[in-house]
């Protein structure tokens, strides 16, 4: 059996003309989960299933292009044809308040009410939305966490936003599908912290011993074919850059469509 991995967001910062920002829907026969849930992506889910439909959200931290659309998929499931159980979320600790914000005092309750919302555990891996997830604390700006999922004896390890790290390198270990955020390639001289040049995704790809690599949150104003040159300098395996509506089978032999 194969993983299937659809990429519905991949900007980093604010989504560029024509795309949307981190989201990336898994699927296989047991669950359907979002990996972040940024703006625009939201849109881009709906073309593959209906709201009412998803397992569940993880959202690696709480910085607007890795969770805005998920106010939107809220809004939809509370004023659905039928009732539905609360959507199962993993976050950060202070995702209640900061999803509960913009919302007005008399919504805010029953708004929340439409999500389960839990801190991943960063110790044992845990049971989500018909997936094995593990999740351990990235290096960014905020609290923010790197997953990994397991399911059909296939991985994924999404980063997130995060500086190199340790923990990136284990979490990515022998993963056969490494989702990397490369936000910055050697256009730029200077990177931010807490954020990866395409090139360092490589090197870390390459560490861990990943089978593929996924480059996202490429910023909008950089080339894309640079991120690839500069990644393949690093790691010699697969290398794609996520794309909008781009679907990965991660399987016995992963393929990209």
């Amino acid at each position: 059996m194969s993983l299937k991995v659809t990429v519905c967001g991949s900007s980093g910062g604010y989504a560029g003309a024509g795309k949307a920002c981190a989201g990336f829907l898994v699927q296989d026969d047991a669950g359907t989960l979002m990996l972040d849930i940024g703006a625009g992506s939201l849109s881009n889910m709906l073309k593959y299933l209906e709201a009412d439909e998803l397992g569940g959200v993880a959202i690696t931290h709480m910085h607007w292009d890795h969770y805005a659309d998920l106010v939107g998929l809220c809004t939809a499931r509370r004023f659905w044809e039928t009732s539905l159980p609360p959507l199962p979320v993993l976050a950060p600790q202070n995702a209640s308040d900061i999803l509960g914000s913009p919302i007005s005092e008399e919504s805010r309750p029953e708004f929340l009410s439409c999500m389960d919302i839990q801190e991943p555990d960063t110790e044992e891996p845990m049971d989500f939305a018909g997936f094995t997830v593990s999740a351990r604390p990235s290096s960014h700006a905020v609290d923010g966490f790197i997953f990994r999922l397991e399911a059909e004896e296939r991985t994924i390890c999404y980063s997130g936003d995060t500086e190199r790290c340790d923990a990136l390198v284990d979490q990515a270990r022998e993963a056969d599908l490494f989702i990397c955020e490369a936000t910055f390639t050697s256009e730029v001289t200077v990177k931010m912290g807490g954020h990866m040049t395409a090139r360092e995704a490589g090197r870390v790809a390459t560490e861990a011993g990943a089978g593929s690599l996924l480059l996202t949150h490429l910023w909008p104003t950089l080339d894309p074919e640079v991120a690839i040159e500069d990644a393949v300098k690093e790691y010699n395996g697969p290398v794609d850059l996520a794309v909008e509506g781009l679907t990965f089978f991660v399987g016995p032999y992963p393929c990209a469509t």
